[in-house]
């Protein structure tokens, strides 16, 4: 059913997550028309396993904290729409947004989409998602205080987890594919954490185990398979989700991320807001949510602004 309507929001929220719902949150708040785009119920923090790291909750479900989030929500007339923006388009100073759905006009957008995981499709990982698998060093490290984890990726990011995870766990084993180390920038802090070991030119098989992940199968150059024991595996290099940003026209890192001017999460376009994890830095729920918040107050300033023009 396609839906066509006069209606011009004040504020466009793109993406459903931690981010767009807090920003969504504080727009209905402030008396503004708005619009969210985007299934609650795929984000990652949806499909999250327990969540011990959110300021006011000793331990919560990801999906728990989402229906919170969500519930909010219907306190204030915020307009929801689970379908994706296949388009935007610019004219003066009115965006509209195209879906399968329909069209949609608003005076305002903030990108929220957020970032998706790298996954490496091998044997296990599947399977033991949230079982001993994380795409998170941060969000999960806590877990394996003591423990012996290996983490697989190359680069700044992969060097930036495996430091913070040897500061918690007993032994990290960084597995990358790669023939010579990437990470010029953390190079020292590496050689200097005795318990970081870094395996070259390696290809994981599989991660194994019973309930709960017990040991990776990998080889070394092609050589015979190696079987690592780990309590934990880490996968690290997530993308930005920032397609749709760079169709709008917006200025994005040479990672994905997208440029904005903080703490007012302005982009080069005038009324294009973005916040949450498609900016880069850590992605933590705390921060999308400070992020959705100032996004949404500079939308309202935005709009304010505008209408007092009229």
């Amino acid at each position: 059913m396609m839906i066509m309507t006069d209606t011009i929001y004040d504020v466009a929220v793109i993406g459903a997550g931690p981010a767009g719902m807090t920003a969504a949150l504080y727009c209905g708040r402030a008396n503004m028309s708005t619009i969210l785009f985007g299934n609650i119920f795929d984000s990652q923090l949806a499909k999250a396993g327990s969540v011990e790291n959110y300021p006011g909750f000793d331990s919560i479900q990801g999906i728990e904290l989402v229906e919170k989030f969500h519930s909010q929500l219907g306190r204030y007339n915020v307009m929801q729409v689970p379908a994706l923006i296949s388009r935007v388009t610019h004219e003066g100073d009115t965006f509209t947004l195209v879906t399968e759905n329909g069209e949609f006009k608003t005076n305002s957008i903030i990108l929220a989409t957020g970032s998706r995981y790298r996954q490496l499709n091998i044997p296990g990982e599947k399977e033991f998602s949230y079982k001993g698998v994380s795409y998170c060093a941060v969000c999960d490290g806590s877990f394996y205080k003591g423990k012996t984890v290996a983490l697989l990726g190359h680069g700044d990011q992969a060097a930036k987890s495996a430091i913070y995870l040897a500061g918690l766990c007993r032994e990290v084993i960084i597995l990358s594919p790669k023939p010579e180390r990437e990470s010029v920038t953390y190079a020292e802090q590496l050689d200097a954490m005795p318990n970081i070991q870094i395996v070259l030119s390696s290809k994981v098989l599989a991660i194994e185990g019973d309930q709960y992940v017990e040991r990776l199968r990998y080889t070394v150059k092609n050589g015979p398979e190696q079987v690592l024991k780990v309590d934990g595996v880490f996968i690290e290099g997530g993308t930005p989700n920032s397609v749709l940003a760079k169709e709008i026209g917006l200025d994005v890192d040479e990672k994905g991320n997208v440029a904005v001017d903080r703490p007012d999460m302005h982009t080069k376009i005038d009324g294009v807001f973005a916040a949450g994890d498609v900016t880069g830095g850590i992605h933590q729920i705390s921060k999308a949510v400070g992020e959705g918040a100032c996004a949404a107050v500079s939308a309202a300033l935005y709009i304010k602004k505008k209408k007092s023009k009229k």
